[in-house]
């Protein structure tokens, strides 16, 4: 009997022993933006501890310890202090410490790019009007900034622009936005020379991680360079050198570049063009003697900027053409 009321006692002290012990306290992680993270972003973490007061907070990235940081929040600025984060409390009273929390990974996604498109294409000439047009294919309601050099140019917004090719420098735009993510990556500059010649052959730079346009790196273009006062010229030429009435005739206008819309022109090269055609020959499905000379010329953009005329080909037409039945 004495021994059976011992091992009761016993059970009931053991019961009230593990009965009054408890967990630490939980250290909760929080992040304050929601969804993908972006380059240049400063991101707060908040170690939340509800129970008790008066703790002193430790922080962990990558298992690593910040020996600076002891707030309940703490500021990560992005791409710099990516990684994974945990925190956990101390404090002087019991408990003197709280559990760890949970890893909260911070990584960022590389901002969209813009990226710039120029009309017309290939050789520019002194004078010409030039069309830009900036494109971010990811999100929408952009407002755009130019650039030339590391300078903004605010008499330049919207998404395209024109300027004159004497109008040297190295454009480029960078897109903004109410949003997250709230800018873009600046484009890759295109370098326009007050020589007038113009190479879309820029490399293929990408800015990354940068909060401001004006921190980034102008790698140095070298277009080839042709007088100021160069204007391209034409040549025309015909596929046949002995016409007869009837036949068939296609005309050729040759230009050294790209993009252009061909004029073309009979009798005298100061008058009303017959036709005008996209590509760069005009083919006569009946030759008449009336036809005599024709010229050409090629002309692009907005206001149009025109090439030289080209010489004149004279079609001698000389008699019916036979007919081989």
């Amino acid at each position: 009997m004495e021994n059976t009321s011992l091992d009761m006692l016993l059970l009931l002290s053991a019961f009230f022993i593990c009965g009054h012990t408890q967990a630490l306290p939980v250290a909760t992680l929080r992040i304050s933006l929601q969804g993908p993270l972006y380059s240049g972003e400063t991101v707060t973490l908040q170690c939340d501890i509800p129970d008790y007061t008066g703790w002193t907070y430790l922080w962990s990235r990558d298992n690593q310890q910040f020996s600076s940081q002891s707030s309940e929040t703490i500021n990560i600025f992005l791409p710099d202090q990516a990684g994974q984060y945990q925190c956990q409390g101390t404090r002087r009273d019991r408990p003197q410490q709280s559990q760890l929390s949970g890893t909260v990974l911070v990584r960022f996604t590389a901002l969209p790019l813009a990226t710039v498109s120029i009309s017309p294409q290939g050789l520019l000439y002194s004078g010409e009007t030039v069309s830009m047009r900036c494109d971010i294919s990811m999100y929408t309601d952009w407002m755009y900034s130019w650039f030339i050099g590391n300078n903004i140019n605010s008499r330049m917004p919207g998404k395209t622009i024109t300027a004159l090719s004497n109008h040297a420098g190295q454009y480029r735009c960078v897109g903004v936005r109410t949003g997250r993510p709230q800018w873009s990556q600046p484009s890759v500059f295109l370098p326009i020379r007050v020589t007038g010649e113009f190479t879309i052959d820029a490399p293929s730079l990408t800015c990354c991680c940068c909060r401001s346009v004006s921190g980034h790196r102008i790698f140095p273009l070298n277009p080839i360079a042709i007088p100021t006062d160069y204007q391209p010229s034409t040549t025309l030429t015909s596929d046949k050198e002995d016409v007869f009435t009837g036949d068939r005739v296609t005309l050729t206008c040759n230009v050294e570049s790209s993009g252009w819309t061909f004029y073309w022109y009979r009798h005298r090269p100061d008058s009303t063009p017959v036709t005008t055609t996209s590509g760069y020959s005009y083919t006569l499905s009946w030759v008449s003697v009336s036809d005599g000379q024709y010229w050409c010329r090629a002309g692009r953009g907005d206001p149009v900027y025109y090439t030289l005329y080209s010489d004149p080909v004279q079609l001698h037409v000389t008699g019916e053409s036979e007919i081989v039945l």
